[in-house]
């Protein structure tokens, strides 16, 4: 068996367990989880779609533009796209939308195989074929290279679209997150962008591989997409992790408050601003709005407008600028003290992520900001 028929089979053989992986692996029995468990169908079956294009390749050796990368490659685009939608908005991928992004692959499937019934089908193995230079192409032969050259511009937007789909749904993620929790791994849910982003750079090497003449170069192609799609799959299990987590934020509809009239929430706000700021509220590790509102025994949306209004941030901002200022407080008071116990102190569970805040409030990463106050007393 050569090198590239291995790689090929290699390939196959690790989607198909993940797959099963993906079709067996127990989550928790909660309500929420419903479209996760989709998602993770949706996941097998883009597993399984390159798995059979795998196995079809293999009896072949490389050739531009082949028919069955034009038909798996955007039916696993589809699938990839949709079930990292649902971890962020799950009401934005359901079983009508996907179906609908769909159709243009069924209606380039139809076309290709009214063409074929036609005309002969052309096996491209020089880059001069698509540019239809001295090629003696009969027109149904031109047709069936157009219409794979038009299909597989089309595949090049569709992955842009995906992705801008992607990204809008995590910035309208983050907003609703920002709103609600203080946890910044919450907020921006590394694990689901970290494998979105796997997927992006298997659309982008899957077009690398129909470009490919040489079965060196598809071989490691084939070996990275191994890696990224088994990188997804460590990523993607993480999820139920955290779901609980911010279950409120994806599926609880939040109680429905008019903005309180300003001059009475300003006065409310003060006394809520006083108990977190004072009594230290913000050091409580992963504190969400609804515990702030059942503590002051309030509508979570109510609160979320008094932050908003009166304090021109969210959330999850004001509470790390109530830890960052009490970490500046402690690295001047305390010059001894060690980073991590002053993180431990003001709230956060991981220093890195208090090295992260404390730049992005001061500018300073806290040994510059320690530096220059010894700086300043010496002076």
């Amino acid at each position: 068996m050569s090198p590239f028929v291995l790689s090929y089979y290699i390939l196959a053989t690790v989607l198909l367990l993940l797959a099963v992986i993906f079709v067996f692996v127990p989550t928790p029995p909660h309500p929420g989880l419903r479209n996760y468990r989709i998602s993770l169908r949706l996941f097998a079956l883009s597993y399984l779609t390159l798995m059979v294009y795998c196995l079809i390749k293999s009896h072949y050796s490389p050739a531009l533009l082949s028919i069955p990368f034009l038909i798996a490659a955007p039916l696993e685009a589809v699938f990839l796209a949709f079930s990292h939608v649902i971890l962020i908005h799950p009401q934005a991928a359901t079983r009508t939308t996907v179906c609908k992004n769909l159709l243009p692959l069924v209606l380039f499937i139809l076309l290709e195989g009214l063409q074929s019934l036609l005309s002969e089908h052309v096996t491209l193995k020089h880059y001069e074929q698509l540019l239809f230079l001295n090629n003696g192409y009969t027109p149904g032969q031109a047709t069936d290279v157009l219409l794979r050259e038009l299909w597989l511009l089309a595949y090049a937007i569709l992955i842009f679209h995906y992705g801008r789909m992607y990204f809008r749904e995590e910035k309208r993620y983050k907003i609703l997150a920002g709103d609600y929790s203080s946890e910044n791994f919450i907020v921006n849910l590394p694990i689901a962008r970290a494998s979105f982003i796997c997927a992006l750079c298997v659309g982008v090497t899957t077009l690398l591989i129909t470009f490919s003449l040489s079965e060196t170069f598809s071989i490691c192609l084939n070996y990275l997409i191994l890696v990224l799609y088994v990188a997804m799959a460590l990523l993607y299990l993480q999820y139920p992790k955290v779901f609980l987590r911010i279950y409120s934020i994806l599926f609880e509809k939040q109680d429905r408050a008019d903005a309180p009239d300003y001059a009475v929430s300003q006065s409310r706000w003060r006394e809520i601003r006083l108990a977190i700021v004072c009594d230290g509220l913000y050091r409580r590790k992963g504190i969400t709005i609804d515990d702030v509102a059942l503590h002051f025994s309030m509508n979570r949306t109510m609160v979320s407008h008094m932050v908003n209004a009166h304090e021109k941030m969210n959330f999850n901002a004001f509470i790390n600028h109530c830890r960052i200022d009490e970490a500046r407080e402690l690295i001047a008071r305390r010059p001894e003290q060690s980073f991590a116990e002053i993180a431990d102190t003001v709230g956060y569970s991981e220093q890195s992520n208090f090295a992260r805040q404390f730049r992005l409030v001061t500018g300073m990463t806290p040994s510059q900001y320690r530096y220059s106050l010894l700086l300043s007393q010496s002076l």
